[in-house]
């Protein structure tokens, strides 16, 4: 036996002992903050230090980990954390994620993972189906949103010109100025000059205006520019917003360009028909960007990219050198590094497979369609309380609103109370939420999509804010 090696019956005890403290942790998870942090300064003096020279018993460990970096956290399965877009994993996908690496399957090259290739090729066929997209649509599952926009980005870009470095300078995109961030820097990282992104201011509901862009376009042309996407939301983390996606697609199919849909928070809310009819238009996209790792449930890292034609990323991703002739596939079966960065990477249909297997697209669904209902519940509770405001309507999930007192008209002075008010609330521990800006305007923000949270937990919060709001 390898002197790293545990025999079975030391493995299996501390294999449960980690179940253990899972379960007690998720089943106890309520009556727990939602919230807590510290500074760098503390966590140096409570975690660092060299490393150990000799080993040290796991039990020692495994407290050590409990008492001093656990709860140093916020718990993004808690009921209360609404803040930014939770990610709220079922224990099933939980235990995909310990199978999966447990096993240690390699994700990256068919002949050595076959059957974990396998199943994450059916997961992305459920997601196909959903979508809508069609027939021979496919793609790969990723670490992220980010990871699965920067490889549409440079899948797009080899499209558009291939090798002619010489037409880079002269590429550009275009994009709403709610689209996320990791957009924008998958597109300096694909190539596009930072000048060249074009954001375009969005309209009053807070979605791309298809005629601007056509405009732009038409004015980029005759500059003798480049135009060679459309990024689309379907869901912004701002405000849930869902761009005109027929529209976009349209004018992509007018103009020869590649649509992109950033659906990595909303895509899953299709599993609901209110969602479906959100987002319709999501089947005609080139690629989209999806997260089950957000409204599908499973643990971190797990986007996906859905390409509407997968050989446009082989095209533009694939490498063979010597020492990796033995994996070259020749028939149907699929090297998912040969469709986007890594080469290296996990097999992580198998958490996905596992959610969906276990629960069934029903029940999947209704949760969908539970979450979907709290955010216009919330607003409900707000506007009927004469001290809160609805600055974006509940989109999709999420809810922007802010206190503002009768009489308090300066906007800084509105800014403090809600600042104040946030920071009051995540520090009670019951809930954590975040803030943005709407029209300039500091704002209070939920996204309550996580299984865990109930309409009673809406309620609460609001209730809360509003009682602030008063004082």
């Amino acid at each position: 036996m390898s002197s790293l090696d545990l025999d079975h019956a030391t493995m299996q005890l501390l294999g449960h002992r980690v179940a253990d403290v899972v379960a007690e942790h998720l089943a106890g998870i309520r009556s727990k903050p939602a919230f807590t942090t510290m500074s760098r300064a503390e966590a140096e003096r409570l975690i660092a230090g060299p490393a150990p020279a000799k080993g040290t018993d796991f039990e020692t460990l495994l407290a050590t980990l409990q008492g001093k970096v656990f709860n140093n956290a916020a718990m993004e399965p808690h009921p209360g954390f609404v803040a930014y877009v939770p990610s709220c994993p079922t224990y099933p996908a939980v235990l995909g994620d310990w199978l999966t690496t447990g096993y240690n399957f390699f994700g990256g090259a068919w002949n050595v993972g076959a059957g974990p290739s396998e199943v994450e090729l059916v997961v992305l066929e459920w997601f196909r189906e959903w979508l809508g997209m069609p027939k021979g649509a496919s793609g790969l599952l990723t670490g992220g949103g980010s990871g699965a926009n920067l490889t549409a980005m440079v899948a797009a870009r080899h499209a558009a010109v291939g090798e002619d470095a010489t037409k880079l300078a002269k590429l550009t995109i275009y994009l709403s100025d709610h689209t996320h961030s990791s957009v924008v820097r998958a597109a300096w990282m694909a190539g596009v000059p930072r000048s060249n992104v074009r954001s375009m201011p969005a309209d009053k509901d807070f979605r791309l205006d298809a005629k601007a862009v056509s405009a732009a376009i038409a004015k980029d042309r005759a500059a003798g520019m480049v135009p060679f996407m459309i990024v689309a939301n379907a869901g912004t983390t701002n405000t849930g917003a869902v761009d005109p996606l027929h529209a976009i697609a349209d004018l992509c199919a007018k103009e020869k360009l590649w649509m992109h849909v950033d659906a990595a928070y909303g895509g899953f809310s299709v599993l609901d028909p209110q969602g479906k009819a959100a987002l319709a238009g999501i089947e005609r996209a080139d690629s989209v960007t999806m997260d089950p790792h957000k409204w599908l449930w499973v643990p971190f890292e797990c986007g996906c990219l859905m390409a509407k034609e997968p050989q446009r990323l082989k095209d533009a991703f694939h490498i063979l050198p010597d020492y990796l002739k033995d994996v070259e596939t020749s028939g149907g079966e699929v090297n998912f590094a040969d469709y986007g960065e890594q080469l290296s990477r996990m097999a992580r249909g198998i958490k996905v497979w596992l959610n969906v297997q276990y629960y069934g697209v029903d029940q999947l669904a209704a949760a969908v369609k539970y979450s979907l209902g709290l955010a216009p519940l919330a607003e409900r509770d707000v506007r009927a309380h004469p001290d809160l405001e609805v600055l974006a309507p509940a989109t999709l999930g999420i809810l922007c609103f802010r206190a503002h007192p009768r009489g308090m008209d300066s906007e800084a002075k509105l800014e403090v109370l809600n600042e104040m008010i946030l920071h009051k609330v995540n520090a009670s521990g019951r809930f954590f939420f975040s803030s943005t800006k709407i029209n300039g305007k500091f704002s209070l923000r939920i996204c309550p999509i996580g299984h865990r949270t109930r309409e009673s937990d809406m309620k609460e919060l609001i209730a809360m804010v509003g009682g602030y709001a008063k004082a």
